[in-house]
């Protein structure tokens, strides 16, 4: 990575001013670029989300069994989140035995 492309990211995406870039370690930098792309991961998440319960809401008047925004798609954070469930993990090896 250069020092254009670091700028480009810090004076650009951040928003930062000259000053506020110059001051910071790289370390301070790169947690500032991991925090500015989860946000960007959250407020995505939420659009499909949002996207999901409003089709799930559109469809509902016209079906007799009622649908959750759930059973219309499960997004591949939601899977990740119930596999690191705990609860879940124990109850695998209490009934595999």
């Amino acid at each position: 990575m250069s020092w254009d492309d670091i700028e480009e990211m810090g004076l650009g995406q951040l928003r930062l001013s000259p000053v506020l870039l110059y001051d910071l370690t790289f370390a301070e930098f790169g947690n500032a670029m991991r925090g500015h792309y989860k946000g960007i991961d959250e407020r995505e998440k939420a659009e499909w989300e949002r996207t999901r319960w409003l089709a799930s809401i559109t469809i509902n008047p016209h079906v007799k069994k009622r649908i959750t925004p759930k059973d219309l798609a499960t997004f591949p954070w939601e899977e990740q989140e119930k596999a690191a469930d705990g609860f879940s993990i124990l109850r695998q090896i209490a009934t595999s035995e």
